[in-house]
């Protein structure tokens, strides 16, 4: 694995975002992960408070369109997490907040797929306005998927703060 993770760290691309004084280095893919970011979490938060009660005026017919902007978010964040991650891949490869991070990204596009295939093929509750029982757990679990991996996200960047933090918990 670590052979892998040289490989990957080494090359010219990798080296360009990590290094290059470029503003289309480093500056841009992070902002395209950002944008990306946003896209994804902010519409499936939408959806998600929708389907619990928040601004009951918003119709539930609307929103499975939002699905595929929600993929398009998601493969922007696809290739910047790819650009960031070859960047510092042997840093990435071995933190916990960065595996965490990806676990819940990927729990949240599966919740979001099965809110899309379960909840929202149910035309008849969806025009009705009605929101099942699976449609609100799914929400749920999709707010808690979302916000995880957000969070651990963030705290890549505090590599040390959080080995800290594990370290007291099972040090």
């Amino acid at each position: 694995m670590a052979v892998v993770l040289d490989y990957l760290q080494n090359l010219a691309l990798a080296n360009w975002v990590r290094s290059s004084p470029s503003l289309f280095a480093y500056s841009t893919v992070l902002a395209a992960h950002a944008v990306g970011l946003g896209i994804v979490v902010g519409l499936s938060t939408l959806i998600a408070l929708r389907l619990l009660g928040v601004a009951p005026g918003i119709p539930l017919t609307g929103l499975r369109q939002l699905y595929s902007i929600i993929w398009i978010g998601f493969v922007i964040n696809l290739v910047s997490g790819l650009l960031l991650f070859i960047a510092e891949a042997n840093t990435m490869a071995t933190m916990v907040a960065f595996l965490v991070k990806i676990l819940f990204v990927i729990l949240g596009m599966i919740v979001a797929e099965l809110l899309k295939r379960f909840y929202f093929k149910d035309l008849a509750s969806v025009q009705a306005g009605v929101v099942t029982r699976v449609g609100r757990n799914l929400a749920i679990i999709s707010l808690v998927c979302w916000y995880i991996a957000l969070i651990a996200g963030r705290l890549t960047a505090y590599p040390d703060m959080v080995n800290g933090w594990l370290h007291l918990k099972w040090g």
